[in-house]
C-alpha cells in the first residue's frame, strides 16, 4: 500500500490540492490514508466535529474528518469507523471533494491480522499525470448550507455534503 508517494501537494489561490505524481489507470491503487491517522469513537467525533465548526466561524481551519461505514458481508450491518486526519495523517488528508463524484472512489481494506481497517483510494478512471485527485465526501443529498463546496464543477450544488455525526 502506498502512503502518498504517488501524490504531491501543490497549493492553488483557494487552498490546497492533492495531484498525480504519475499516470494512474482506472483500478489502480493511489493511495492509503488511514493506518497514519488517528482513530476515534463516535462520541468524540461529535466533539471534536462541534469544535472543529466553531474555530472555522473565526479562523481558517480545514478539518479532515471522516466517516466511513462499512457495510458487513451478510448486509445485516455496518461498521462506523471515525477517521480524523486534521492533525495526523499523510497527504491523503488533503484530497478535495468533488460534487461530480471526483476520480478516486474511497475503500477501506482489511488485513489478516491487523483490528483497525486502513482507507486507501483508487483511481476510478484514467488519471493524468499533476491532474487534481478528488473524491466525493459523501452523499449529495445531505448538505449543510453553511458549508460551501469549491469544488468549480459544472455539477456542484453549491455545499459540502454532510450529515449528523
Amino acid at each position: 500500500m502506498s502512503y502518498g508517494r504517488l501524490c504531491e501537494v501543490e497549493w492553488t489561490a483557494m487552498d490546497k490540492e492533492v495531484a498525480a505524481a504519475k499516470k494512474q489507470t482506472s483500478g489502480e491503487e493511489a493511495i492509503c490514508a488511514a493506518g497514519r491517522s488517528e482513530f476515534v469513537t463516535t462520541k468524540e467525533a461529535r466533539r471534536r466535529l462541534h469544535a472543529y465548526d466553531e474555530l472555522a466561524s473565526t479562523t481558517k481551519v480545514s478539518p479532515a474528518l471522516l466517516v466511513v461505514r462499512e457495510h458487513l458481508p451478510s448486509g445485516k450491518a455496518c461498521l462506523r469507523v471515525n477517521i480524523d486526519a486534521t492533525n495526523i495523517g499523510n497527504v491523503a488528508r488533503f484530497i478535495n471533494h468533488s460534487c461530480d463524484g471526483g476520480n478516486l472512489m474511497a475503500v477501506l481494506v482489511r488485513n489478516s491480522g491487523s483490528f483497525l481497517p486502513r482507507l486507501c483510494f483508487f483511481a476510478a478512471l484514467d488519471i493524468s499525470e499533476g491532474e487534481e485527485l478528488t473524491f466525493s465526501y459523501g452523499d449529495a443529498r445531505l448538505r449543510r448550507k453553511d458549508s460551501p463546496c469549491f469544488c468549480r464543477k459544472e455539477a456542484c450544488l453549491g455545499f459540502l455534503p454532510s450529515e449528523e455525526t
